[in-house]
């Protein structure tokens, strides 16, 4: 107690909210930023159960205003956020209709004292497989998915997760809903049916979710490591659990999985465990009624905590101490070093890991990425432990970690690269432990700044960020202090590993003369390995992930060198950071902005006007001291696949450039991103607004700098132009090699008149040398449209000033045409278009059912809002049916979504399912019977008070304050740079929801998606060959089958045959109907089991896409001009 009282007054910049302890009684104080208006309340209740209370209202709010607001309609919240799949190389232009609202819920998060750690041997993945199981059901409310159709239903949502040590299971909703969903949380954990007819179909989702780790490298690298434990430690569990772990493996050795559930839930799952965090706009003394009243019953089964303290130093240094030779999934080009260090938990107050981690991982000069990047030999660097991971950051060790992203030079010459990371280590070694004998020295007998001199900067940043770090979003916040209060005193759950109170010279030597080559585990990844794996029959193959790897000893000569390297004389400890802020002044609250106003349209600003507009929002009602600068640059270059490929290389060699050049600001709570998509360069530049400017010219200066011929050192060759180039390629096919990103780049290549496809987007990109960058960059800039949206703590004559350093830096010419974007022109059936996964050995496929409305965008936003709504009437039946009852996979999704270039809407219906498991047609057929069968008894029967419930909770999720800075600059970006403006889109959508009546939704759905004569569908399907309608694992090579280092990237629509068709209509006609809708529809609708009472018409023809290319320029843009560079 004393201790963070001290804590709090030396920072003198931290203020407190107050709770007591029912066992202690006495005041404490928990550590939180300035802007941190909560309030809060550690309780112990009598069973043993940890919680924190805290409250969300704000000065002047009451509990009554909120009943008011209720009444008034104030009802449900936002559709749970989801987007169109992650295509980087297809610039993103999907969003969610609701994915702007980030808004101030109420939520709960319970964390568990237990994980994947205390899996038993016999059913390994079993406390990931019971997370899934708890979900469906309790003896108080036993209906299978009453929980998630109660909160989905009221806009809310709900998770889990599992990792070593802990469970977590979390969710949010309106407040108003709030006490009737976490009684039916809580009664997962005091009385859970798991039921026994679940266990199937819950393992099949396990499953799902294991072969979508399966293809990726990170988690497949991640287990490796964990393989190589010893015999007898946790870490070798195999944590995510799979049909052969939890059912095949166990009945051939007559064990009892259900038993093992039921035995494994009652020993861990016990209040004393479990620590809880709920968070509403509410009093304190009503949530701790509301949590004793409900979690009194939480049983104390008086066991403990699963005690990892007697497996410490799990890795044997004679297995860990080698190379390992991994071969990848995908193009993954890497080496890695990993330092296995004794648990750090008790040294929280000096933060050991994540000071080191800032100083190794630094990208400025002096630095070992700069150099690696300076020889041309890297392109990435990541150094720390990620202490939120149990993997790395546990009580039996924690990981020290080096990972770098080899560049073509570095994969040829992994022990070049190695020397250089021994020497900085030695560098950092020796400047540690000189500041150690003399601690008050700011300076190395070299001149070089010390690193005792250090230390005392990074408490500067450190504290400087906490001071003013905002609230998180409530579902973050209850699940960031539920865990930490596992490891944690309640006073110290935001401070544990974040300030640095207690510096300690010592323990950070300590900590470095441990990360010596004699006890790194270093990992080579390369995809060349694939192919000597075939003849080298030292490679062995990791049974759960199928990876194949070879572990080399590393010879006493090799260890000899590196123990004692030549330190490189440009190593050095970061130079004093220059953008450390020391004014945190705020402007006036009277001056701020309720929309962004356009300041080119004022007198005196005629000059500028033509070059574009500047969109300025004075902002400072959330306290803090920091600003937002988005700066877009469209050139009026044709949109061709060659001018992308030279834009995305231009915005990558800036970043990395900046990287050297202004790594500090990123440490000084700045930031900063420049992008390249759409015909555009856009800059991104935030934190506190006093340095915020000298980075932004930091940033426009470079992008008029020389491409070549400077002395800065920070110009571009031949080698390091192809080394972007490479990485452009890799980062390309890793993202169509998931089959997922791949569907989604199929379904925004027809979407978009000038997208490209990725063939051809790389055959473009393999023909550029860097005489044709040079030519590009002074093109691009020479005629350009700017956007720029300045927001936050920024005056008009501030955000002036970013606006005209443009103008005047780039000497450009205006460019002030903008074309309107043409819109597809889909026929009125399914097109349907199927291609082949392009990993020969990924066993997972992707299907997405898209259904755009053509008569979007709307003069009045009535359609875009009803099909809004639409969506959140059916998000959880589709969840509900197509993978839970159908258990077609893990990843199923129903969203609305809205185009940020067109802004045309439409409905999207995603799964991701498994090829060794279900024929696509199969599960073709069950999203057709979703869509043609079920959706419309939904919707044509729907319930009025399912519809009032629907439509309350769109009205909210327009009608809340926004929670962050962030959110509302989230939401005017998009309308600033979508051409189309409409800052009072909330308004006006709630103006239209209030309007709206069960038969204006009908009706809707009748005369556009249910009216096959004029709705257009989309059927993209990617295809998997590996292990189709088996249960075993598809292959035991893993590796992609795709040759290296190609660019031949070739898009095929496969036939899609009639007995494929046929196969289709059989599974969707094969459903039964009654059946389904009372699994997924039953509280929705009038009679469930009564279906006969609507009659369906025929669904429409399915017509294949033979050629992608074709379709798109003589049906969908027929009178589009081809587009030449």
């Amino acid at each position: 107690e004393d201790q963070a009282l001290e804590s709090a007054g030396r920072l003198n910049k931290f203020i407190v909210a107050q709770f007591l302890t029912v066992e202690m009684t006495i005041a404490r104080e928990i550590i939180k930023s300035t802007v941190d208006y909560r309030k809060y309340k550690c309780i112990e209740l009598a069973n043993g159960l940890r919680c924190m209370l805290i409250s969300s209202l704000k000065r002047g709010e009451s509990v009554e205003d909120q009943a008011l607001e209720s009444a008034e309609g104030y009802e449900c919240e936002e559709i749970a956020e989801e987007s169109d799949g992650v295509d980087d190389m297809d610039d993103m232009d999907v969003e969610d209709e609701c994915s702007s609202q980030k808004l101030r819920r109420s939520a709960a998060a319970l964390c568990i004292h237990v994980g994947s750690f205390a899996d038993p041997i016999e059913a390994q993945g079993l406390a990931h497989f019971l997370e899934h199981m708890v979900f469906m059901g309790s003896e108080k409310y036993p209906r299978e998915n009453d929980f998630d159709d109660y909160v989905s239903q009221r806009g809310g949502s709900s998770n889990a997760c599992t990792d070593g040590e802990y469970t977590m299971f979390y969710f949010d909703i309106q407040w108003q809903h709030f006490k009737a969903s976490l009684d039916r949380f809580a009664n997962f954990f005091i009385a859970p049916l798991l039921s026994q007819s679940c266990v199937d179909r819950e393992l099949e989702a396990v499953h799902s979710e294991f072969e979508l780790a399966k293809a990726d490298d990170h988690c497949r690298t991640e287990h490796l490591l964990t393989s190589i434990a010893k015999e007898n430690s946790p870490y070798r569990i195999f944590s995510y659990g799979n049909r052969k772990s939890l059912k095949e493996n166990p009945a051939a050795a007559g064990t009892d999985v259900y038993h093992l559930l039921r035995e494994f839930q009652l020993r861990y799952y016990s209040a004393p465990l479990m620590t809880l965090a709920v968070e509403a706009k509410d009093t304190l003394e009503n949530l701790e009624n509301l949590v004793t009243e409900i979690f009194k019953d939480m049983p104390n089964r008086g066991n403990k905590p699963f005690d990892l303290s007697v497996f410490r130093e799990p890795f044997d240094m004679s297995s860990f101490n080698k190379l390992y030779k991994v071969c990848p999934v995908k193009e993954t080009v890497s080496l890695s070093f990993t330092w296995t260090l004794p648990p750090m938990h008790a040294h929280y107050k000096a933060c050991p890991l994540k000071l080191l981690g800032c100083i190794v991982g630094h990208e400025g000069k002096g630095s070992l990425v700069a150099y690696l990047r300076a020889q041309n030999l890297a392109v990435e660097l990541v150094a720390g432990t990620a202490t939120s991971n149990d993997l790395q950051h546990n009580h039996m060790n924690s990981l020290f970690k080096i990972s770098i992203e080899l560049s073509e030079v570095g994969r040829k010459s992994p022990n070049t690269v190695a020397s250089l990371v021994f020497s900085y280590l030695r560098m950092l070694r020796e400047a540690a432990a000189f500041s150690l004998q003399d601690p008050k020295a700011d300076t190395l007998p070299t001149g070089r700044r010390s690193f005792s001199s250090l230390v005392p900067e990074y408490q500067k940043l450190y504290e400087a960020q906490f001071r003013f770090q905002e609230p998180f979003d409530p579902c973050d916040t209850v699940q960031y202090i539920a865990h930490a209060m596992l490891t944690s005193a309640p006073e110290e759950v935001y401070t544990n590993g974040t300030l640095i109170t207690e510096p300690d010279l010592k323990l950070y030597v300590d900590v470095i003369n441990l990360l010596s080559p004699d006890r790194a585990n270093i990992e080579l990844i390369l995809p060349e390995f694939a192919q000597e794996a075939t003849s080298d029959a030292t490679y062995l193959t990791e049974p759960w992930f199928d990876i194949k790897f070879k572990a080399e000893a590393i010879s006493e000569d090799q260890l000899k060198v590196w123990r004692n390297p030549p330190v490189v004389s440009e190593f050095h400890l970061p130079e004093v950071n220059r953008y450390i802020a020391t004014n945190f002044d705020l402007l006036p609250a009277c001056d701020n902005q309720k929309v962004p106003q356009d300041l080119n349209l004022q007198p005196g600003r005629e000059a500028s006007r033509k070059f574009g507009r500047l969109w300025h929002q004075q902002q400072t009602k959330f306290n803090v001291p920091i600003a937002h600068v988005i700066t877009s640059l469209r050139s009026n270059l044709p949109r061709c696949p060659k001018n992308k490929a030279l834009l995305k290389l231009l915005a990558a060699s800036l970043d990395q450039r900046l990287q050297t050049l202004a790594y500090a600001a990123t440490e000084a709570n700045l930031s900063f991103s420049i992008s390249g998509s759409r015909g555009c360069l856009t800059i991104h530049v935030s934190g506190f607004n006093e340095k915020l400017l000298l980075l932004y010219q930091e940033i426009v200066l470079l992008i008029v700098a020389p491409v070549t011929g400077s002395e800065s050192g920070l110009e571009l060759d031949a080698k390091k132009f192809a080394t972007f180039k490479d990485r452009l390629r890799q980062r390309t096919c890793n993202k169509v090699l998931n089959p997922a990103d791949y569907n989604s780049h199929i379904r925004q290549y027809f979407s978009h008149e000038n997208k490209p496809l990725v063939e051809d987007f790389m055959k473009a990109l393999q023909t550029l040398q860097l005489e044709d960058f040079q030519a590009f960059v002074p093109a691009f800039l020479s005629t350009l449209y700017m956007k720029t949206y300045a927001y936050g703590n920024l005056s008009q004559t501030e955000a002036e000033a970013f606006f005209d350093f443009t103008v005047k830096t780039l000497n450009t010419t205006p460019n002030p045409s903008i074309v309107e974007p043409s819109l597809p022109a889909y026929p009125a059936h399914v097109n349907h278009i199927r291609v082949m996964n392009f990993n020969k050995q990924d066993v997972n496929t992707c299907l997405a059912l898209v259904a755009p409305l053509p008569d979007t965008p709307s003069e009045d936003l009535r359609l875009e809002v009803l099909v809004n709504l639409f969506a959140s009437c059916l998000t959880e039946p589709a969840f509900a049916y197509l993978r839970t009852v159908e258990t077609l996979g893990y990843v199923v999704s129903l969203y609305s979504w809205l185009l940020r270039s067109t802004r045309q809407a439409g409905v999207t219906l995603l799964v991701c399912s498994q090829a060794n498991k279900f024929e696509t047609s199969r599960v073709a057929g069950r999203m057709y019977a979703f869509w043609f069968r079920i959706i419309p008894h939904i919707i044509l029967r729907l319930k009025p008070d399912a519809f009032a419930t629907a439509v309350s909770s769109c009205i909210a999720s327009n009608q809340l304050d926004d929670t962050t800075m962030d959110v509302e600059l989230r939401r005017n970006k998009k309308e600033i740079l979508s051409d189309r403006p409409i800052f009072d889109r909330r308004e006006r959508t709630v103006e239209i929801l209030r309007s709206l009546s069960l038969k204006d939704l009908q009706d809707f759905y009748r005369s556009t998606l249910y009216n096959s004569e004029k709705q257009p569908l989309l059927m993209v399907q990617v295809d998997a060959t590996s292990g189709v309608a088996s249960n075993t694992n598809a292959s035991t090579d893993c590796s992609s089958s795709c040759a290296l280092k190609t660019f031949d990237w070739p898009v095929t629509a496969l036939p899609v045959t009639s007995t494929q068709l046929g196969d289709e209509q059989t599974s969707a006609q094969s459903v039964d109907l009654p059946k389904a809708l009372t699994s997924c529809a039953a509280g929705l609708i009038l009679q469930p089991e009564n279906p006969t009472t609507l009659d369906l018409p025929p669904p429409p023809a399915v017509v294949p896409i033979e050629d992608a290319r074709v379709f798109k320029s003589t049906v969908l843009f027929p009178s589009a001009n081809p587009t030449a560079c």
